[in-house]
């Protein structure tokens, strides 16, 4: 299994979240589908948005497109 910390300040963030995608898809997790962005979201956390068809990650500053 991939395990890196999200907070690892020596990695780039492309990095992190792309370790949080894979970590989440190794146990077998998914997108929650969402239309807008869950509030208050923590570093890591992901979602499916439904409006733009793309799964969506937060880096603790911004929503950003996995893909």
């Amino acid at each position: 299994m991939l395990l890196l910390p999200p907070t690892t300040s020596d990695v780039p963030g492309w990095i992190r979240k792309a370790a949080g995608v894979i970590n989440g898809l190794l146990r077998g997790q998914v997108f929650p589908p969402h239309a807008t962005a869950p509030e208050q979201p923590t570093p890591g956390q992901t979602y499916f948005d439904t409006a733009t068809g793309k799964a969506r990650c937060w880096d603790g500053t911004s929503w950003n497109d996995l893909w």
